[in-house]
């Protein structure tokens, strides 16, 4: 893709991919997965461990780590660094850790997902209908058309327990990509960390446990990525995680953490609204899919060269303006048989932001915001994820 996108950073999925820690660790828990798992010594022996745990901070990307907290537990127990999947986003990246299949099968492209029967564009975490207006199905049709991927870690060769906040908890997302793992619902960051200690501690069989951290990831999209808050939360998780290990010392345990992607500052000036570009709305049958980072374009029969070239015009200095065709042929959402709708969801064209230029656009019934935090694009900072590993023993 840098002959596309000179100087981005893409998903390596040949084997050092968030794709490829799933691999081991289905490998190491029984149930192999048929992608190229991480070869690092520091996950040797994984299989023979009593208990592993896997902890994804959502957003705690490479580089925010290295800033927020470069004298932090976790840093000091980090050993490698990953790449996250395409597009580096939520729905992408944690969908491939739950059912050890990347974008390109699973067909989660983005915070919104464009569909083709019925036509609309749904946020595919919260199973929203963002588009069109008069679409008034309900969460649980929506999932059934959305979330078709097998979960993985009721595939384990031991029980799994998978711990969501509350408020996602007993989610339809949550529900179907825990299998039949046992959830737990947790309050905050001390709660999951209790939680975790106890779970292990009850637990006198072999034993996985997911957990999963969104606190980070809402607190960089509120106030950007170097704000007194959001270093403030990172100490208290790493405060928590310092906790948690010390107490696991001594004990058949493997702790794993990661990110399901990495972090940009929006600056609101670099913020670029589609309706001020009328000649590029003409041209598109759909609103915008994907996210603010990636726009998938669902352009009208016969007008997708015209609105690359318009596009390129008047946004190149933006954004790589590609036909979304490039995208399956460069593999760049990840190896294996494709997803029926894939094609369909990412639409004709793509706009890649460059920098740290964002782009949106509003339905009816929409009121505009802005994101001082944002991801989902192809810059280091926002593809790279630390591989963290701690061994009780």
């Amino acid at each position: 893709m840098q002959q596309h996108c000179p100087g981005s950073s893409w998903p390596d999925y040949r084997g050092h991919s968030l794709l490829n820690l799933t691999a081991t660790l289905a490998e190491a828990l029984g149930y192999p997965i048929g992608h190229p798992p991480l070869r690092h010594p520091a996950l040797a022996g994984l299989a023979a461990r009593h208990h592993v745990v896997l902890l994804v901070i959502d957003g705690l990307g490479e580089q925010q780590l290295q800033a927020l907290g470069p004298e932090s537990a976790l840093r000091r127990h980090q050993h490698g660094t990953l790449t996250s999947v395409f597009p580096p986003t939520t729905a992408a990246a944690i969908t491939t850790l739950m059912t050890g299949e990347p974008p390109v099968r699973h067909g989660l492209t983005g915070w919104h997902v464009y569909q083709n029967n019925p036509e609309r564009i749904v946020a595919a975490l919260p199973l929203t209908v963002r588009w069109p207006e008069d679409d008034t199905s309900d969460a649980a049709a929506v999932a059934e058309t959305l979330f078709q991927t097998p979960a993985l870690f009721d595939r384990f060769d031991r029980p799994a327990t998978v711990l969501h906040p509350t408020y996602i908890s007993d989610s339809p997302y949550s529900r179907q990509h825990s299998g039949q793992a046992r959830r737990l619902p947790y309050r905050g960051i001390e709660d999951v960390f209790s939680q975790l200690q106890q779970t292990i501690q009850a637990d006198s069989g072999p034993s996985f446990v997911y957990g999963y951290l969104p606190q980070l990831d809402s607190t960089m999209h509120a106030h950007g990525t170097r704000a007194e808050p959001v270093r403030l939360l990172f100490e208290r998780i790493d405060q928590a995680f310092r906790q948690f290990t010390e107490s696991l010392r001594g004990q058949d345990v493997t702790v794993l953490v990661t990110a399901d992607h990495g972090f940009i500052d929006a600056p609101l000036e670099r913020q670029i609204d589609l309706e001020d570009h009328p000649e590029l709305v003409a041209d598109l049958r759909a609103p915008l899919s994907g996210e603010r980072r990636v726009a998938f374009c669902h352009v009208r029969p016969g007008r997708c060269e015209a609105f690359l070239a318009n596009a390129r015009h008047r946004l190149g200095h933006a954004a790589w303006c590609l036909a979304s065709r490039v995208l399956l042929e460069q593999g760049v959402f990840g190896p294996g048989p494709q997803h029926a709708e894939l094609a369909q969801r990412i639409g004709e064209a793509v706009l890649i932001m460059k920098d740290d230029w964002t782009l949106r656009d509003l339905v009816p019934g929409e009121k505009p915001y802005y994101l001082p935090g944002v991801h989902a694009g192809v810059s280091a900072a926002e593809m790279t994820v630390p591989l963290i590993v701690f061994h009780g023993r």
